[in-house]
């Protein structure tokens, strides 16, 4: 009278076979993809972020009326050679707390790797009698290395921004 319904249920064979395929998917995406490169260009735009933050920062602090008289000519500021502070006793010794409509940054920004051996850290330089500036760093990602060489700065392996683009070496 009853008819009884078989339940089918996978065999072990298609069970590897299963998941050899989605290893094999899962490796092409891997090489396609190329998480290394992403993350690369993850930093590489942090990068270019901090130093654009950086930059509204010292502009709001000279116009604040504010000059670098108490900066080196000469003197090359380096992120791995400072604290983060923005009382003027960070890498960039410039008091942002001071500006009258407030801190433009909570902390000084750093280089994502901030190595000195691999040439990753952010520098400053500044010419006081001019008022001006220079920020620069490297760019990891081999598809950034142009912004580097078509910046306007007189180092074609770093990526500069500032009012003076020749007072980093």
């Amino acid at each position: 009278m009853g008819t009884k319904k078989e339940a089918r249920a996978f065999t072990l064979i298609e069970i590897l076979i299963l998941i050899t395929i989605i290893i094999i998917l899962a490796v092409i995406v891997v090489i396609i993809v190329n998480p290394a490169k992403i993350v690369e260009k993850s930093r590489d735009s942090s990068r270019i972020s901090d130093l654009a933050s950086i930059s509204t920062a010292i502009n709001l602090y000279l116009a604040d009326n504010r000059d670098l008289n108490s900066l080196t000519n000469s003197k090359v500021y380096e992120s791995i050679s400072g604290t983060r502070k923005n009382d003027g006793t960070g890498w960039i010794p410039l008091n942002f707390t001071t500006i009258t409509s407030g801190a433009p940054l909570s902390v000084l920004p750093i280089d994502p790797k901030n190595n000195q051996a691999s040439g990753l850290f952010y520098r400053f330089g500044v010419n006081p009698a001019s008022k001006t500036y220079e920020i620069d760093c490297i760019l990891e990602s081999s598809e950034n290395t142009a912004k580097q060489s078509s910046d306007g700065g007189n180092n074609n392996s770093r990526y500069e921004i500032g009012t003076d683009l020749t007072i980093l070496p």
